[in-house]
């Protein structure tokens, strides 16, 4: 990388300002990479972190813990690594910190270049005991909340199907270092807290994410090493995932669930903080496979005086791995942005979760589920929107597509990296000039 970053070719460089962030683990699973994408400039800088001694801790702490065989059909205790350590969402703080979480790890890292971008725990540096949600929120300005799933629980659960999975809610201040535990969680998780979620009405969502689908007696159907028979697979026990729904302190907290599988993200309404909605991806994972069972669903549901309703839902048969979503206000309407596998940015009523624009973004034969995802392929798997509401922009494996929601079309399609450098991506979004210049210090 120069000093001056890399020119992306962004023919709408200058269009808007901010900063893109664009985050994943290295095809080799051994870095945290961070591309930083100036908007106003059209280039690129990227940070790059070493994780050998993390990756160490993780697997000596499996490698004691894991009695039965790796899940998902792995071989290897350390094929789990990369699905655990990659880098998953990030929040940016009243303070602009950049706070990154990750699939299934024990610690947060802060996107600070002052003090060596650090990784942080509720523990002590290198305790891997516990497991933090994977998309995390402020409850109150450089207060992060957060959930802790017991490790061990976690591990013993692939081979003792129920076996419960302790899980506290806990919250950290930046400001003064302070933890907090709230709570203790209804045993109701299947997997880890995928995302969790705070209304400044105050009430907190938290969403579990299955990707499981259960062995019959003579194990998972149409699975084996040597792949997926995706009609097979599919007639398999798929259990759906569910969600929570809670005040403050956890003294009032009920469970729900979705129509759909493998419920995933949540969002509060940012204009009506009593509503919040649910998507469901109804996808699973097999070895380093991700096989679409169907159609993904989302959800909108109020939450009155200790009351959950579901006002609304929307699906249709191209609605699928619905990866990614963000509302967002243009010309007096409410409206939510979600990414469409493989090539569509559907824009639906926040209202009323009628669809409004479907805007393809190149050309792709559609395929009827169940199939196997192809890997580092050009869809668009996490979206952004840009401070104006005209632009959408959307990343999957190495592309950056910018959509003008004026114009119904995509404007520029730009890639950032090679195809295959990324082992995983993750969710992106914009972060201020003062983030992006604490994190990239020195590197500029």
């Amino acid at each position: 990388m120069t000093e001056e970053g890399t020119d992306l070719g962004l023919s709408g460089a200058g269009r808007t300002g901010g900063w893109l962030l664009v985050s994943g683990l290295s095809a080799d699973g051994r870095r945290e990479l961070y591309k930083f994408v100036d908007l106003r400039r059209g280039r690129l800088h990227e940070v790059s972190i070493g994780i050998d001694e993390q990756r160490a801790n993780q697997l000596a702490f499996l490698r004691g813990h894991l009695t039965g065989d790796p899940p998902y059909g792995l071989d290897r205790v350390e094929d789990l690594l990369p699905y655990l350590l990659h880098p998953h969402s990030f929040l940016e703080t009243a303070s602009a910190d950049l706070v990154v979480s990750f699939k299934q790890a024990p610690y947060l890292r802060i996107l600070s270049a002052a003090d060596s971008h650090p990784t942080w725990s509720p523990g002590p540096s290198g305790d891997v005991t516990g497991t933090l949600s994977s998309t995390n929120c402020e409850t109150a300005p450089d207060t992060v909340a957060f959930t802790s799933t017991d490790t061990a629980d976690r591990l013993r659960r692939y081979d003792v199907p129920d076996q419960p999975l302790r899980t506290r809610l806990m919250t950290y201040s930046r400001a003064t270092g302070s933890v907090e535990t709230r709570g203790t969680l209804p045993d109701f998780l299947i997997d880890t807290l995928h995302q969790l979620v705070h209304s400044p009405n105050g009430y907190f969502v938290g969403v579990d994410m299955n990707l499981s689908v259960l062995p019959g007696p003579d194990g998972v159907p149409g699975a084996s090493a040597e792949g997926v028979d995706a009609a097979a697979y599919a007639t398999g026990s798929f259990p759906r995932s569910g969600f929570f729904v809670a005040d403050e302190h956890l003294e009032k907290t009920q469970v729900h669930t979705p129509s759909g599988a493998c419920a995933a993200h949540a969002e509060v309404d940012p204009d009506d903080p009593e509503v919040f909605y649910i998507s469901c991806n109804n996808i699973s994972k097999w070895r380093t496979q991700v096989v679409l069972h169907g159609p993904g669903t989302i959800e909108r549901y109020r939450y009155r005086d200790g009351t959950v309703v579901r006002e609304a839902s929307y699906s249709d048969h191209e609605f699928l791995r619905i990866t990614s979503q963000r509302c967002f206000r243009r010309g007096g309407r409410r409206f939510i942005a979600v990414t469409g596998y493989p090539n569509k940015l559907y824009v639906l009523d926040a209202e009323t979760l009628e669809l409004v624009d479907r805007i393809v973004l190149f050309e792709e034969e559609h395929r009827e589920p169940p199939f196997v995802c192809e890997k580092n392929s050009s869809a668009p798997l996490y979206l952004a929107v840009s401070p104006d509401a005209r632009y959408v922009y959307m990343t999957g494996a190495a592309e950056l597509f910018v959509v003008d929601l004026e114009e119904h079309a995509v404007v520029d399609r730009v890639r950032f990296c090679a195809p295959g450098s990324f082992a995983a991506t993750a969710h992106i979004g914009l972060v201020s000039d003062e983030a992006a210049a604490r994190a990239l210090e020195g590197l500029r």
